[in-house]
């Protein structure tokens, strides 16, 4: 913490930022976790990027929900234990009442064709949002010269999980154990 922000003030704030963010982002944790990064790291300064990309890491490798753990990492950072409770409630609270509502929605008009168009397309924006969440963080990978690695990498990746139902937590350790061994030159 920096200290310009009295705790409660700090508390107030890192409420409102996970609750805005639980009930209005949508497209999963990709988008969550990039609005998060907006809010504490560009726009407030609350965590340095280095320390919101290893509570990006942690959460990874945590069990259950990855999101979850995210908030739960950032909102320990900021102020401990009260911080991770409330980055986690504040979060997760409004997107479940949503789910209810729409559960709702959805048994009372499922057999309805007007709703069945709206979620046809709402499946089909959420496979578009799931293949550019994926695209993000491979494109700048793909730099001239230096896009073997990623192609083999991303495809290997694919292979392993949907061909040979490889778990992710194991593919996930291969890739790293390729990057590792597969360096680019100048990294050596």
């Amino acid at each position: 913490m920096d200290g310009q922000q009295p705790t409660l003030a700090r508390f107030r704030e890192l409420g409102a930022i996970f609750f805005r963010i639980g009930g209005l982002t949508f497209g999963g944790g990709n988008a969550g976790i990039a609005a998060i990064n907006r809010e504490l790291v560009t726009k407030r300064g609350w965590l340095s990027q280095s320390q919101f990309e290893f509570c990006y890491a942690l959460a990874r490798v945590a069990p259950g929900t990855n999101l979850l753990a995210f908030c739960v990492a950032n909102g320990w950072s900021l102020l401990g234990w009260p911080g991770a409770l409330l980055a986690v409630l504040s979060l997760s609270v409004p997107s479940a009442v949503l789910v209810i509502l729409f559960t709702h929605l959805y048994e009372a008009w499922h057999s309805h064709p007007l709703a069945r168009t709206v979620i046809q397309g709402l499946l089909a924006a959420t496979i578009g949002i799931i293949v550019a969440s994926a695209w993000a963080p491979v494109r700048p990978a793909l730099t001239s010269g230096k896009w073997l690695r990623p192609i083999v990498i991303v495809t290997g990746a694919i292979l392993l999980t949907l061909r040979f139902s490889v778990s992710p937590l194991q593919v996930l350790a291969l890739a790293a154990l390729v990057g590792l061994v597969w360096r680019d030159k100048e990294t050596q």
